[in-house]
């Protein structure tokens, strides 16, 4: 009964049953008071109707309100280690004091969990909780859940009721579970574009190279406007002082404001009879291509490909300690030096002063600016705000962290969601 129960609470039949792992306490909870047997009963159900009279009254009362009690989705607001916490209901949109010792030494400002609070005599606490601390980036998945019960749910209502949740308790329980796995799959990595990270070194065989000079100049000229003067200065030389070897950069401008740098699209070096370009993406690649066919024709002839994926850089790095090199010397240096922490600093904050207008992907692509007016866009936003104080307690160097309280003041979130 106990492994035909896992096999509902965790919607698989592949998950070993391990009542003293990590799910081992929610899922004991979840199993007396919500897993149907075959009579369509839950186990208190049947605790209460065979024992009848013999129940304390204590007993039938709180085994009751623990049952009439949902789960849901709650956001950590404040802590009191050792005490309690207060927390959001997502789901329900309202605020609850806990009393919880263990929990409330582990959760933080910010966490989100899947639990039931139960209420008794005034007195809140949990009754199951999962054991995967859920970060606050990952509250847009919980907010999308929220908009399916509500269509699911009154149409009149203002929030979800008891009742709602309730019956829908499976479709949160496989959200939970869908969001651990995303956050165990490892993350994407990709470039500025938005592009999945493969690297392709493309090699050409050139005519020569004041031709492909003169034909490939312009896709850095246009965004830095150096004269060939000034970009032929880089050039390594023969005897004579003719050029031999040169490394152009296709570049795209930088946004206005922040740190303002352009993106590098592709790097391009010139050799006497070869060309070689270096991108960071398949799309990039294909694009390059394009432009080296349109601007240098039968001039130039593609000899190989070369690609190398992100993971497998990955691997190679993880094969062994790396030999210390000279830009981890320029790396230590720029730490340790004055100058150089303030200069990091100033950027840091011009970044952050721009950011506020741009578009971000976690605020389902509004600026923090609109999202601080917009009801769902101000919650995704004061999460992320949350996420960026628990990142800060994990940087050592002040000049690393972000001024949280600024931004707040900046977008209007002193106060948070009230």
């Amino acid at each position: 009964m106990l492994e035909r129960a896992w096999d509902d609470y965790r919607f698989s039949d592949g998950t070993p049953f391990d009542i003293s792992g990590p799910d081992g306490d929610a899922f004991t909870r979840w199993f007396l008071l919500n897993w149907k047997h075959v009579d369509g009963r839950t186990m208190a159900q049947a605790f209460l109707a065979e024992q009848g009279s013999r129940v304390d009254p204590g007993l039938r009362r709180f085994i009751e309100a623990a049952a009439s009690a949902p789960y849901s989705f709650y956001q950590t607001l404040e802590v009191q280690p050792g005490e309690g916490l207060t927390l959001r209901d997502i789901l329900r949109k309202h605020e609850v004091r806990v009393t919880e010792q263990s929990a409330s030494t582990i959760l933080k400002r910010g966490h989100i969990v899947l639990a039931r609070v139960v209420e008794l005599d005034g007195c809140y606490f949990f009754m199951g909780m999962g054991a995967q601390v859920i970060p606050p980036v990952f509250l847009d998945h919980v907010l999308a859940i929220r908009e399916y019960l509500e269509a699911a749910g009154d149409k009149e209502s203002k929030s979800l009721s008891a009742v709602t949740l309730l019956q829908h308790e499976d479709d949160l329980r496989e959200a939970y579970f869908e969001i651990d796995d995303d956050m165990s799959r490892p993350p994407e990595i990709r470039n500025t574009d938005g592009d999945p990270l493969a690297f392709h070194t493309l090699t050409y065989e050139i005519r020569s190279f004041e031709e492909t000079f003169e034909a490939l100049k312009e896709l850095e000229q246009r965004v830095t406007a150096a004269s060939d003067t000034e970009m032929l200065e880089g050039a390594a030389t023969n005897k004579a002082g003719k050029p031999t070897e040169l490394t152009l950069h296709w570049l795209r401008n930088g946004y206005k404001g922040g740190f303002g740098d352009n993106t590098t699209l592709a790097t391009l070096t010139i050799r006497k009879s070869r060309l070689v370009v270096e991108v960071n993406s398949e799309r990039r690649s294909k694009r390059i291509q394009k432009e080296i066919k349109k601007r240098l024709g039968d001039s130039a002839l593609l000899l190989r490909t070369e690609i190398r994926s992100h993971e497998g850089i990955m691997k190679e790095v993880a094969k062994g300690p790396r030999r210390k090199t000279g830009s981890d010397e320029h790396d230590r240096l720029m730490k340790e030096s004055p100058e150089a922490r303030a200069f990091m600093r100033e950027m840091r904050e011009q970044h952050l002063a721009a950011w506020v207008d741009q578009p971000v992907p976690a605020l389902r692509g509004m600026t923090p600016r609109e999202a601080a007016k917009d009801p769902e866009g101000r919650e995704l936003l004061e999460s992320l705000l949350m996420d960026f104080e628990l990142r800060n307690e994990t940087k050592k160097d002040e000049f690393m962290r972000i001024d949280v309280p600024k931004l707040r003041k900046e977008l209007g979130m002193e106060r948070g969601l009230k």
